[in-house]
């Protein structure tokens, strides 16, 4: 009897131990899978990998995000072998890109992004180009910029859209004091008289960039802006 019930105990204690070491391995697997997002996220933040995107990048056809927008942007512009683009909120020089392609065109423009890594990859990538670290709205100043990854495309300075994308990317910004000018402002400092390409992709701040802008007097010949959904 005592026998019997001996071995159902080191039965019971073989089950239990079982069930532990399973138990304790997908532990072990979650924790490990969680070290390496991590380490990735870290990597994908650094500046060697935002040129080593840019550097090894080969799209088929097309450098924008979503539907090969420059690509059509490069066809309405076909009959103009020269020109000049504006792109606020430029993110990357190639990765993503909606002026790259007139850029290597041989078309020469001014760039403006919040994100200071950013504007220096520009400086490698497009050293023809007037490249710079300011924010584009509807009056002067300096604004809050909320930066969430150096090379993230949802960095802004709209404060309810970060809110979007903090939940998204699962992430709080890092928030920066930046300088912004408007867009008259602009055109007036560099002396340009006419542009032929506008591209504005500045994360719910679509608005303030317009108002800060006479599009009546400087006219230019075509304008592009993303716009985001009302969850957004």
């Amino acid at each position: 009897m005592l026998s019997l019930i001996s071995n159902k105990i080191s039965l019971f204690f073989h089950k239990e131990k079982k069930i532990l070491n399973v138990n304790l391995n997908e532990h072990i697997v979650k924790k490990l899978m969680s070290i390496l997002k991590k380490i990735r996220k870290n990597l994908k933040n650094t500046l060697f990998y935002s040129i080593l995107q840019n550097f090894f990048y080969r799209p088929i056809k097309s450098y924008s995000n979503c539907f090969g927008e420059d690509l059509f942007v490069l066809y309405y512009f076909s009959y103009l072998k020269s020109g000049s683009y504006i792109d606020v909120g430029c993110n990357q020089p190639k990765k993503n890109s909606l002026t790259f392609l007139l850029h290597k065109k041989g078309w020469k423009g001014l760039n403006f992004d919040i994100s200071e890594r950013c504007i220096k990859l520009f400086g490698l990538f497009r050293k023809k180009d007037t490249n710079q670290n300011i924010s584009i709205g509807d009056k002067e100043g300096r604004v809050d910029s909320y930066i969430f990854y150096e090379n993230c495309s949802m960095n802004t300075v709209n404060k309810e859209f970060s809110k979007y994308t903090e939940k998204s990317v699962s992430k709080e910004p890092l928030i920066k004091k930046i300088k912004q000018l408007t867009l008259n402002q602009v055109f007036e400092k560099y002396s340009i008289k006419k542009m032929d390409y506008l591209n504005i992709d500045v994360e719910g701040h679509e608005m303030e960039v317009l108002k800060g802008f006479d599009i009546i007097k400087y006219n230019p010949r075509l304008v592009s802006i993303e716009i985001h959904d009302k969850i957004c």
